[in-house]
């Protein structure tokens, strides 16, 4: 074989290598808003595409060479829950069809991933359903318990409230398990498993799995995060990261403020379904804990001071509220490593990282700490 044919070769392989790492998206629903806007973005990477509907099609071809992730396609720039899906992309095609509204009973098809996808989508996120309704109940009764200062009852629905989430735990590590070399099992890890794994049980997991896992651009991000790095989650006692951000009023507000007290530093956002449906649980440790010398300051990174603003009042969250109003790119974020959110750190009164995440956790070691 001559040098001219070995190139040739060599050309081509690169270039099969190189389209075996791009994302071909194809959309045709009906009645889609001619003209309309879609954004399809990454949260994790914070990668925004778009792209514009015309006769109710639309397509989008991207470089995944980082590897596969979740996104979050909308249409329009509404924010309407109801005009967007979730998605977990990789490398390979997708293409979804289907007569509306939007997405309902919209068909995906496409490589091996959409399949994986699928099975999650349709299997295991139903769960979360029922959970959410039956944790609104919890809540309630605690709050009142709270009120009443029944430590018995408060005692029974911790255990409960503890207990919720179990099966779906399970059935998210069972699920990546089962299937090792599939990389939508990516989205379970981070959106489901995060914090209710240990660090040893997260590496256990990753021993788990095969490359097509490891190299998403979630697993790596999360396990550099976790394991590598000076404001790494899971490194406790460290000094948590100096910031000064400004409240809905526009007063500045430092953490500095909080010194002498145990502040749990919140990073959430309008848009972030999880974030919102944690609310009604960070507010029964507030009131449990906020006259033992507990509080907490939440870090929103939202991009739109309207939408933030409704989110908060909505939620009724009684404690201070600060935004930079740039979204994934705040560098406090970047300081604190949050990889995804919900995320919060437990800063002690010396201003020591001494905790992560929040739910019955927290209120366990609140307990411990503020007796």
């Amino acid at each position: 074989m001559n040098k001219r044919m070995l190139l040739g070769l060599a050309l081509c392989t690169a270039l099969s290598a190189n389209a075996q790492k791009r994302l071909q998206l194809d959309v045709n629903i009906k009645g889609l808003p001619e003209g309309d806007t879609v954004v399809l973005w990454a949260p994790l990477p914070n990668h925004v595409d778009t792209a514009i509907v015309k006769n109710g099609h639309f397509t989008f071809d991207r470089d995944m060479s980082e590897g596969g992730t979740t996104y979050i396609m909308q249409i329009g720039k509404n924010g309407k829950q109801e005009q967007g899906t979730v998605l977990y992309l990789e490398a390979g095609k997708m293409s979804i069809t289907g007569n509306g509204p939007f997405f309902k009973d919209a068909v995906f098809t496409g490589s091996p991933f959409v399949a994986d996808w699928l099975d999650i989508r349709n299997n295991i996120l139903p769960m979360n359903d029922a959970i959410a309704a039956r944790k609104q109940e919890l809540y309630a009764k605690l709050e009142k318990a709270v009120s009443l200062g029944d430590e018995e009852a408060m005692k029974n629905l911790q255990h409960d409230l503890n207990q919720l989430e179990v099966p779906m735990a399970k059935a998210c590590y069972d699920w990546v398990v089962k299937h090792p070399n599939a990389g939508a099992g990516s989205f379970l890890v981070n959106a489901i498993l995060n914090n209710k794994l240990s660090s040893e049980e997260y590496k256990d997991l990753m021993t788990k799995v095969g490359p097509e896992v490891k190299n998403t651009f979630t697993i790596k991000r999360m396990t550099m995060q976790k394991f590598g790095g000076e404001n790494a989650l899971g490194m406790y006692n460290v000094q948590a990261a100096a910031f000064t951000l400004n409240d809905v009023n526009g007063k500045a507000v430092s953490l500095e403020d909080y010194k002498g007290k145990y502040v749990l530093v919140d990073f959430w956002a309008s848009w972030c379904k999880p974030c919102r449906e944690a609310v009604p649980a960070l507010i029964s440790t507030y009131n449990k804990f906020k006259d033992k010398g507990f509080t907490v300051l939440s870090v929103s990174l939202d991009d739109k001071k309207e939408k933030w603003m409704q989110a908060v009042a909505e939620e009724k969250m009684p404690w201070a509220q600060v935004s930079d109003l740039i979204g994934g790119e705040s560098p406090v974020a970047k300081k604190y490593g949050v990889v995804a959110i919900p995320a919060a750190f437990l800063v002690d009164p010396a201003g020591k990282i001494i905790a992560l995440g929040a739910g019955p956790a927290l209120d366990e070691k609140l307990a411990d700490l503020l007796k």
